[in-house]
């Protein structure tokens, strides 16, 4: 009878077991619509942080079975939108298909895709994500490959986890076995045991550090003069959990796997630190937790109760960290704290903002306090800022990488783009750890004056006390005959600005339309940093101004207008609902009322002052041109669009957010030369949730007349093409035509500072020239044939190893 007994306990506690291992996880939306349902399901243990936010809505993510039983039976709307969506996860990673978004990938300009990928970079065997003994497999494989680079991974301290697992760390800089006086950077993955493209896009970093580094003088930069330091798992346990339960990928275990004897499992890494709010006390355990050991936001017995977090605060304890990146997925944001409470702003927020506005600013991620997408107290963000009795300050990031639709198991056919899209946000970490500057043009599109001065911006965002920086003109287009000394500029401030210029002389023979090319170099006295530039050369003239006074020379779609409530030039501003917030499910335009004629242009720009406020992801305005009268419409790129996300017209250019101050929007319209063209602004909501809208003011089309060196050359028979393949890799082709009365020219190759690095020579009985590329490391190049007593215009060329 004992042993009958003895089994059915067993069968009993195998069955529990078992059913707590295949908890359902499905797609859905929770319509919460009141901030008071919002809170009830916060307080209930339901994880808010990630996945699709409609704010005041509802909140789309995948949710366990349990969790959405939570919000049934609080009277609160669910609506299923994938049933098993870890079937879905690896149903549709079997397709490989693809659906991640450069920033303004549909304009010109920056693009995430210049990354190369490293060689040794690989997929893992986990639905294209690398297991955690792949991982280390990596590492160790950097170490061999690298020894002078990277240390060799170690354990932090004697820390174990509750399986019995280290918590391992690396250290990479170009003396890597010595603990130098450098900045440091601390980068960490893996809180959250479901988010693989946190560790993904590390390894991708690591990798790219370590192949350039002898070839690339950012890279280089970086390590000779910053220590950079990695945890790739912070919850090993979590992570190897999930691989074990679905091997292909999709696993959606998020804590840690500490035995809590009653059938339950795990606590939320990222709940259990802590941060003392003065006199208030201690914050652990008050918000966007739950002490329900079952419940995916369990926060501990206590601050600090898990070996993981306790690891972490000893490493971060024996170091100096300036800022640290505390990696998750997914919301396509960038978050930093503080999150534990609604309008806490830390008393660095302008800092924050400045320089978490300069990291995003190649991505679609959306910079934002992390309270703002809702409190959570005890996470790392707010202990590693605010939390400084035996650590300094740490400026300390959350970024949630990837979009609503790829969820936490992205297609693998995203994931190099998702690790790209990481890139430049990564490189700026390790940057402003030091002494750091951004130099901000200040130029217009055009360049009326044979001889004047270039003027800037430039911005301390390092960390740096430092502050000395000096600012050079490098000119690239053999038009420019001088330029004036650099600028010094000494003992700046964090964030400080300053605003100088720097003279130049061009070529008196210029002609309007030409392109004049420079380069913006900072050099703050261990490494520079390049801009390179390009303007038109000509007297602009304004073909078409409308100063925002009355709306009589527009076709109004319903409810534009004139309000003088805002605007930037007296006495008013044009403006899409002039008596309050648009309404609901608007599609409304405002179109010129006749074509601009742009013939025999050369050049031409639209301008306008705008601000606005519409719903982010969803409410949107775009600009529009249309060469056909009005039969098709092509939205613009300007300097403050951005791409489109799935819930809106999907990676065009548009404007939503809110952009509370006017700003100087301009529009090339080069494409449009020698057309006539109607514009105009076009906005469109969904169901729910409104704002002000959208301002502008000062709208103004301004063009070059004339006929241009380039056009004069294509005139004489000459013609220099793209390369192909753009961006390449070994290589690359060059259509070119001559004019008839010259037989031989020079092609030379530049690099971003004007250095001739490739010449070769051409002749006008070919038009076409292959031009191996192997010995050139990955980066931007420009291109241009050089005939004697003139040259053709320059064209870029991106290679990518």
């Amino acid at each position: 009878m004992k042993h009958f007994y003895l089994f059915i306990l067993i069968f009993l506690s195998i069955t529990v077991f078992s059913q707590k291992q295949t908890v359902k996880y499905s797609k859905a939306r929770i319509y919460y619509n009141t901030p008071e349902n919002f809170q009830l399901l916060i307080q209930n243990g339901v994880p808010m942080e990630h996945g699709k936010h409609k704010k005041g809505v509802f909140i789309e993510c995948d949710f366990s079975s349990d969790e959405l039983d939570i919000a049934k039976n609080l009277g609160i709307e669910v609506e299923i939108l994938i049933d098993d969506v870890k079937k879905f996860y690896q149903e549709r990673n079997s397709s490989n298909q693809k659906s991640s978004i450069d920033k303004n990938s549909s304009c010109s300009g920056s693009s995430n895709s210049t990354y190369a990928i490293p060689n040794n970079y690989n997929h893992g065997s986990m639905g294209g994500f690398l297991t955690y003994s792949e991982v280390m497999q990596e590492i160790d494989s950097m170490t061999l490959l690298y020894p002078n680079l990277i240390t060799a991974r170690a354990p932090i301290s004697t820390f174990a986890t509750s399986e019995g697992r280290n918590l391992y760390w690396v250290r990479m800089s170009d003396n890597p076995n010595i603990d130098e006086t450098e900045p440091e950077v601390l980068y960490d993955a893996i809180h959250h045991a479901r988010e693989p493209i946190s560790i993904q896009q590390l390894v991708f970093y690591m990798w790219y550090l370590l192949e350039n580094y002898a070839t690339n003088t950012e890279v280089q930069a970086i390590l000779n003069n910053t220590e950079l330091y990695f945890v790739p798992f912070v919850n090993p346990d979590g992570y190897l959990y999930n691989e074990s339960t679905d091997p292909n990928g999709g696993g959606m275990w998020r804590k840690n796997r500490r035995n809590h004897g009653n059938g339950d499992f795990g606590v939320d890494n990222n709940r259990n630190y802590d941060y003392t709010d003065g006199a208030n006390g201690p914050v652990w355990g008050t918000t966007g937790i739950s002490f329900n050991t079952n419940s995916e936001t369990y926060c501990g017995t206590g601050s600090f109760s898990e070996p993981e977090n306790q690891a972490m605060k000893w490493f971060v304890e024996q170091h100096d960290f300036k800022l640290a990146l505390n990696n998750h997925s997914y919301s396509d944001l960038l978050l930093y704290p503080f999150g534990f409470d609604v309008n806490r702003p830390t008393p660095d927020d302008a800092t924050y903002v400045a320089i978490s506005d300069f990291m995003v600013s190649q991505n679609t991620m959306l910079n934002q306090l992390a309270a703002d997408l809702y409190p959570a107290s005890g996470d790392s963000d707010d202990w590693m800022y605010g939390e400084t009795a035996n650590h300094n300050k740490i400026f300390a990031f959350t970024p949630e990488i990837g979009t609503g639709s790829q969820g936490f198991w992205p297609v693998s056919g995203d994931i190099n783009s998702l690790c790209q899209s990481m890139m430049f946000l990564n490189l700026t970490t390790a940057h402003l750890a030091g002494n750091y500057a951004k130099a901000t043009d200040l130029q217009s599109f055009t360049i009326q004056n044979t001889i004047g001065f270039l003027k800037y911006n430039l911005q301390r965002i390092g960390m740096d006390n430092a502050g000395n920086f000096t600012v050079s003109i490098l000119p690239i287009s053999a038009n420019i005959i001088s330029v004036g000394a650099p600028k010094s500029h000494s003992a700046m401030s964090l964030l400080q600005i300053d605003t100088d210029s720097i003279s130049y002389s061009l070529n008196p023979s210029i002609l309007n339309g030409d392109l004049i090319t420079y380069v913006i170099s900072v050099d703050n006295g261990s490494y520079t940093i390049n801009d390179t530039i390009t303007k038109t050369y000509g007297f602009q003239q304004d073909i078409f101004v409308d100063n925002g006074n009355n709306t009589t020379g527009w076709v109004i779609s319903q409810s534009w207008g004139t309000t003088t409530s805002t605007y930037y030039s007296a006495s008013s501003s044009i403006t899409d609902s002039p008596t309050g917030n648009y309404v609901d499910n608007i599609n409304k335009t405002i179109t010129l009322m006749s074509p601009v004629s742009l013939v025999n242009t050369v050049a031409a720009t639209l301008s306008f002052w705008a601000k606005w406020n519409t719903e982010d992801n969803w409410d949107y305005v775009q600009v529009e041109v249309s060469a056909d009268n009005g039969a098709s419409w092509t939205p613009q790129c300007g300097l403050y669009t951005q791409p489109g996300t799935t819930n809106q017209d999907f990676n065009k250019p548009l404007y939503d957010g809110v952009q509370s101050s006017w700003v100087k929007e301009q529009i090339d319209l080069s494409d449009y030369l020698n057309q006539n063209i109607l514009v105009r602004f076009q906005i469109i909501s969904d169901g729910s949730v409104t704002a002000d809208g959208f301002y502008f003011d000062d709208f103004t089309i301004s063009v070059l007349y004339g006929t241009s060196s380039i056009n004069e050359n294509r005139n004489l028979g000459h013609f220099l093409g793209q390369n192909i393949p753009n961006p390449t890799n070994k290589i690359t082709t060059i259509n070119y035509k001559l004019p008839n009365n010259i037989a031989n020219a020079d092609l030379k190759i530049t690099n971003e500072v004007g250095q001739v690095i490739l010449q070769q020579n051409i002749k006008g009985s070919e038009q076409s020239v292959k031009i191996p590329i192997t010995k050139l490391a990955s980066g931007i190049y420009y291109y241009f044939i050089n005939m004697g007593d003139f040259q053709s215009e320059t064209k870029k060329m991106i290679i990518i190893k």
